[in-house]
C-alpha cells in the first residue's frame, strides 16, 4: 500500500538520494524531500518545519547528515523507520528510536565495508613504506637517499594494532592475512565476544599501542570514544610507528597528532576523516610532509554508491512489510515493536 515517504537531500549523498526518491515514487508512493545541509553542517530542522517534512511520513530516508532528535520523533506519529543511505547513523539516538518502535537500517553493504578495509590495508602499507617521503623526494628534485638513510619498512613481519573489531576491522584482518605480519593486536570493549586465532591477539588499549608499529582505528563516534587517541596516547605509541583513521573525526586529538609528526616522535600518519569537515585550509595536518590526507573519500568507489540506491529502497519496502532490514543499525532491536507491525504469536 502506497505511504508517505520523506527524503532528505545532502550535498555528498544527493545523487543516491535522488535515484531513491525516484525508485520510491514509481512504486507509488508519496515523497516527500526535505532540502539540503550545507556543507560542512547538519540539517536540524526547525519545529515549525517538522509536519511539512515528517508530520505524515511512515519512512525516512536520510544522511548522517540530517539529525533526528527524540523530539522530532515525537512529532512523526507515523514513522515506523529510519532508512540511512550510508553507514554511518550517528545524528540518530540508537535507543531512543529503538525505544520508541522505530527501526533504523543503513548501507552497510559489502561494499561499503570492503572499500573501506583496502584503502586501510593501502594506507598501512604507504606509510610503513614512507610513502609520503618518497613523493616530497621526487617533487623537490631532492637526492636519493642512501641505504642507511631509509626508514621504509615492510608491513610483513610488522606488528598491526586496530582499535575496534567491527565489520571492516575484521574485513582489515582477512586482508592482512596475505601480508605476512607477525602479529594483529586486537582492542575492543568486549574481547570475549569474539574468536582468535594466529596471528591475532585481543588485549587492551595501552598494550596494543606500546607494541603495534602501526595503528589503525575502527570505531564509531560517541560520547565514549571522542579524543580516544589523545597526547597521552600518542605518546603511548611506539616511537616511529604510524598511524590509520579511516574512521570517524574526533577519535583522536588532530593537534597533539600534529606536533607528534612534525616533530618526528611519530613517523607517518594517514587521515580520511577529520572534526571538522571539509578540512580548514589552516589545519596543522595540511602542512606536513609525513602526513597522507584525504577528505572523507579514501574508500569510496563508484560499486559503493551503486549499492547504496537498491539496499536502501530494499530497507524502505522491508520497514513497511514488517520484516527485518538487511543491515539493521542496531542488531539488537526488536522488530516486533515497530509502530504499526503486527506483534509476534
Amino acid at each position: 500500500m502506497p505511504v508517505e515517504i520523506f527524503v532528505g537531500d545532502d550535498h555528498v549523498l544527493g545523487d543516491v538520494l535522488d535515484r531513491v526518491a525516484a525508485e520510491l515514487g514509481k512504486e507509488g508512493h508519496t515523497v516527500v524531500r526535505g532540502p539540503a545541509a550545507p556543507a560542512p553542517a547538519r540539517t536540524e530542522y526547525p519545529r515549525a518545519q517538522w509536519p511539512r517534512y515528517f508530520g505524515r511520513a511512515e519512512v525516512a530516508v536520510i544522511s548522517s547528515r540530517t539529525v533526528i532528535t527524540p523530539e522530532l520523533m515525537s512529532w512523526a506519529p507515523r514513522l515506523r523507520g529510519l532508512v540511512f543511505a550510508s553507514s554511518s547513523t550517528a545524528s540518530c539516538d540508537l535507543r531512543e528510536a529503538s525505544e520508541r518502535g522505530i527501526v533504523v537500517a543503513h548501507g552497510a553493504t559489502p561494499e561499503n565495508m570492503e572499500g573501506m578495509a583496502e584503502a586501510t590495508v593501502m594506507l598501512l602499507s604507504a606509510l610503513m613504506l614512507d610513502l609520503p617521503l618518497k613523493q616530497r623526494q621526487l617533487a623537490r628534485h631532492e637526492p636519493r637517499p642512501a641505504p642507511q638513510a631509509l626508514t621504509a619498512r615492510l608491513l610483513a613481519g610488522s606488528t598491526v594494532g586496530l582499535v575496534g573489531h567491527g565489520r571492516i576491522a575484521r574485513e582489515v584482518i582477512a586482508r592482512l592475512a596475505g601480508w605476512r605480519v607477525a602479529r594483529v593486536l586486537v582492542a575492543t570493549r568486549h574481547p570475549e565476544r569474539h574468536r582468535s586465532a594466529p596471528p591475532v591477539e585481543f588485549t587492551d588499549l595501552d598494550t596494543l599501542l606500546a607494541q603495534s608499529d602501526a595503528v589503525s582505528l575502527h570505531l564509531p563516534l560517541t560520547a565514549d570514544t571522542r579524543g580516544v587517541i589523545g597526547a597521552a596516547e600518542l605518546d603511548r605509541m611506539k616511537p616511529g610507528a604510524v598511524l590509520v583513521n579511516t574512521s570517524r573525526g574526533g577519535l583522536v586529538d588532530e593537534a597533539a597528532l600534529s606536533e607528534r609528526l612534525a616533530t618526528g616522535r611519530l613517523r607517518a600518519a594517514a587521515i580520511d576523516t577529520f572534526d571538522t569537515e571539509p578540512v580548514p585550509a589552516d589545519h596543522p595536518l595540511r602542512g606536513l610532509d609525513n602526513a597522507i590526507l584525504t577528505e572523507h573519500i579514501v574508500g569510496h568507489t563508484r560499486d559503493l554508491f551503486d549499492s547504496l540506491v537498491p539496499t536502501a529502497v530494499e530497507h524502505v519496502r522491508a520497514v513497511l512489510a514488517g520484516q527485518r532490514p538487511r543491515y539493521p543499525a542496531d542488531p539488537g532491536a526488536r522488530t516486533d515493536r515497530a509502530r504499526n507491525v503486527p506483534q509476534a504469536r
